[in-house]
């Protein structure tokens, strides 16, 4: 809808209503989320339920980055039924921001949606709180459900399993006979096995579970290459044809997400098995894409906080190569963008603004930067046949000219 004023100097003034998305992305573009979410929910013509929600994980995504930590888990418990939950607990492990990992969990439960490996870190999150009492009605609630409860993915779907004697498992009464006993098993059984104690084994011995998890992903497992290993030979891995395609397999490969619960607690490690999956072409869903690129980008903000240049530069190159790989479609490019903003990784914003074609966006990081090659890059953008882009373009020269930098926007044209 547009109005017309007429001003008291004599001047017509013409204002036009934006639709719903303009307004929407201009308040996020502006931080103001709570405002976007009220004007999204106004309008369900154009904002679905999972478009809010996509909403309100950008929204707590903000607010972590801001270390705004309880604002944002409030925000997370939004998302409960669309995001995947390990994206959340990941985040909420470490030990000051446990008591807001146990209400994710408490909220997943009272929604539903908690497998027993959820209720498990539950129990274990109210332990190191010292909660006893709650500890041991987790224990009470979760006891009666894991005799029935099929095997579960991260995000709550149940996992494929084969059908398994367990006469090999019954004699193991600590994870180490239980771990020599999996790698006695054929591969189907092992895998059986892994999905069934994995949580229980990883607490332990985590990474001598990674090592036989990598080899069921990768497919170098089979018995008699375990025993080599657990001897001190070295195993051998898969070789490859000229194609680069894995030829001589021991064994089918698994997907890692069969497995990915057992490493919850532990992010570091599960970060190299995903990596290892990556470089060697394991199954890898596009949720489990998506967590590798976050556990990497956390690895490199923690080694700029202490100053160790050296991993450092390690993760962003990983981070940039599974952002440029051919695999990047399944991840999400937009999936991908919100996971770089709320790492602050410029780098990986960049390279995904000019996938998206989202020059608005990319003029800002080019202008904030305000190297030569951006604004090389920038005179690149100029388009004569699009007046609205090249005024832009000439507004942030004119801003960078003034000692502005990139933050004052085009207010300065």
């Amino acid at each position: 809808s547009n109005a017309v004023v007429f001003t008291s100097g004599g001047s017509i003034v013409t204002l036009t209503e934006k639709v719903t998305t303009e307004k929407v992305d201009l308040l996020t573009q502006k931080n103001l989320y709570a405002a976007a979410i009220s004007m999204a929910f106004s309008d369900p013509q154009f904002y679905r339920p999972e478009d809010i929600t996509a909403l309100y994980r950008r929204y707590a995504e903000h607010l972590y980055r801001k270390g705004d930590f309880a604002a944002a888990m409030d925000q997370y418990i939004l998302t409960i039924g669309s995001l995947e939950s390990s994206h959340v607990i990941f985040r909420y492990l470490d030990a000051p921001k446990i008591s807001l990992a146990v209400k994710y969990l408490e909220a997943l439960r009272s929604a539903g949606l908690a497998s027993a490996v959820h209720d498990e870190l539950l129990r274990t999150c109210y332990l190191k709180l010292g909660d006893l009492d709650a500890a041991s009605k987790i224990i009470l609630t979760s006891s009666s459900k894991s005799s029935c409860d099929a095997p579960l993915n991260p995000d709550g779907s149940e996992v494929p399993t084969v059908p398994i004697s367990r006469n090999l498992l019954a004699c193991a009464d600590d994870p180490s006979e239980m771990l020599a006993a999996i790698c006695s098993l054929e591969a189907p059984e092992a895998v059986e096995a892994l999905v069934a104690h994995g949580v229980l084994i990883a607490r332990s011995l985590p990474r001598e579970t990674a090592g036989v998890v990598i080899a069921l992903c990768d497919g170098s497992y089979s018995p008699t290459a375990m025993a080599d290993a657990a001897a001190g030979r070295p195993m051998a891995s898969p070789s490859r044809n000229e194609y680069g395609e894995s030829i001589n397999l021991k064994c089918m490969k698994y997907p890692i997400s069969l497995f990915a619960n057992a490493f919850m607690e532990n992010p570091k490690l599960f970060r190299l098995i995903l990596s290892h999956c990556r470089r060697n072409d394991c199954v890898l869903t596009p949720m489990l894409r998506r967590t590798l690129l976050e556990l990497t980008l956390d690895e490199w903000n923690s080694a700029k906080r202490t100053g160790d240049t050296q991993v450092e530069k390690l993760r962003n190159d990983e981070a940039i190569f599974m952002l440029s790989e051919n695999h990047v479609d399944d991840m999400g490019d937009y999936e991908a963008l919100v996971i770089v903003q709320a790492a602050g990784f410029t780098q990986g914003e960049i390279l995904l603004y000019e996938r998206l074609n989202m020059a608005p966006m990319l003029l800002e990081e080019y202008a904030r930067s305000g190297t030569d090659r951006a604004r090389r890059q920038m005179l690149a953008m100029c388009d004569l046949h699009d007046p609205d882009l090249f005024a832009e373009v000439l507004a942030h020269f004119v801003n960078m000219a003034g000692g502005g930098g990139g933050e004052g926007g085009i207010g300065g044209g």
